[in-house]
C-alpha cells in the first residue's frame, strides 16, 4: 500500500527509505522550487510573445509552435539559474547537496485536445522511469508551473508498484535513445516511432491524481507506473520534472525492488552533484553498464539536437 506523505518531518535518509517502499510524498512551494517555476515562466511567457503561453496552440499552425518550444526547453534545460534553484530546493527539503546528484531539469509542455501529442510535446503513457534504463535508486520529482486540474496533471497507479506487468521495456537502449530519440525528438509531430516503454497490459485501475498549487512538487521512485493525463482541459499544460539520485544508494546499489525492467544501457552518467556538476566516476558507473556493446551514444549533448 502506498502513501502520499504531505510535507512530511523526516531525515532524507527515511524519505528515500519509504519513497523505495511505494510512498509518494507531496511538498508546498519552496524559495528553491518557486524560483524554479518563475523562472520556466518568464523564459515561456518571452518565448511566445505576444501571445498567452496556456492558449498559443489555438493561434499558431503546430509547425510554428514545435519551433518555438524547440529552442524554448534547451535553453530553459540548461539555463545556469535553473541549476542554483534545483540546489536551493535540495536544502530546502534537507537533502546533502553534496551527496545528492541531479539530472538537469526538463521543461514538459502538454497540449490539449491532441494539437501536438508527438516528439516534442510527446504526452506519456503509463510507464515506469526505471524501464528508460535509470537506476533502482532514482527518484523522479515533478512541479506544475501553472494551475492545474485533474484533466491536465499526473496520474498513477500504486498498486501497481510492486507487480510486473507486461511492458515493452526489452526495446529500449539508453545509448540508442540518446543518438537518436532525444536528438530527433523536434522532427515529430503527429506520430511518435521512438521506442517509448509504456505499459501492455490489458487495462489499468482508475489513477491516483494529485493536484498542487503552482511550485508544489510531488516525488516519487522511478519505479511507480504513471502517465501524463490526457488534455482535454482547453490550456495547454507546463510543468518540469527532474531525477534525483544519491552517492551511497548509487554504491550500494541500494532502491526500489525492480520487478520487469529489461531496458539497456544506464543513465547513469547523465546525473551531477549538486554542489559542483561534477558526474559519477567511471568505475562506478560501470556497475550499472550491462557491458554490451552500442554504436549510440554514452552522453547526450544537446548542441547535438
Amino acid at each position: 500500500m502506498s502513501a502520499v506523505l504531505i510535507d512530511p518531518k523526516m531525515s532524507d535518509d527515511e524519505r528515500r527509505a519509504a519513497l523505495y517502499h511505494g510512498d509518494l510524498v507531496f511538498y508546498s512551494p519552496t524559495r528553491g522550487m518557486t524560483a524554479l517555476c518563475d523562472l520556466a515562466w518568464n523564459m515561456i511567457v518571452e518565448a511566445f510573445h505576444p501571445i498567452a503561453p496556456e492558449r498559443a496552440q489555438f493561434e499558431m499552425p503546430v509547425e510554428e509552435f514545435v519551433e518555438v518550444i524547440s529552442k524554448l526547453k534547451p535553453a530553459f534545460t540548461h539555463h545556469p539559474e535553473a541549476k542554483q534553484a534545483l540546489l536551493q530546493f535540495f536544502e530546502d527539503i534537507g537533502a546533502d547537496p553534496e551527496l545528492t546528484y541531479f539530472d538537469v531539469p526538463k521543461l514538459r509542455i502538454v497540449s490539449t485536445d491532441g494539437y501536438l501529442t508527438a516528439g516534442m510535446g510527446y504526452a506519456y503513457k503509463a510507464h515506469r522511469d526505471i524501464w528508460y534504463a535509470c537506476p533502482e535508486s532514482q527518484i523522479n520529482w515533478w512541479t506544475p508551473i501553472r494551475p492545474i486540474t485533474e484533466r491536465r496533471g499526473l496520474a498513477f497507479y500504486p498498486a501497481r508498484f510492486g507487480h510486473a506487468v507486461e511492458n515493452n521495456s526489452h526495446d529500449f537502449d539508453a545509448y540508442q535513445w540518446n543518438a537518436d530519440g532525444r536528438k530527433n525528438a523536434g522532427k515529430y509531430i503527429n506520430s511518435d516511432p521512438r521506442p517509448h516503454p509504456r505499459f501492455q497490459g490489458e487495462s489499468l485501475e482508475d489513477p491516483q491524481i494529485i493536484i498542487g498549487d503552482p511550485a508544489s512538487v510531488i516525488g516519487f521512485s522511478a519505479q511507480h507506473l504513471h502517465a501524463t493525463v490526457p488534455n482535454d482541459s482547453g490550456e495547454t499544460r507546463f510543468s518540469i520534472d527532474f531525477r534525483t539520485v544519491h552517492r551511497q544508494d548509487i554504491i550500494d546499489h541500494k532502491g526500489a525492488a525492480l520487478s520487469d525492467n529489461k531496458s539497456t544501457g544506464t543513465t547513469l552518467r547523465d546525473f551531477m552533484r549538486a554542489t559542483d556538476h561534477v558526474r559519477f566516476d567511471d568505475d562506478i558507473v560501470a556497475t550499472y553498464d550491462d557491458g554490451k556493446d552500442t554504436n549510440g551514444v554514452l552522453v547526450f549533448q544537446p548542441e547535438d539536437a
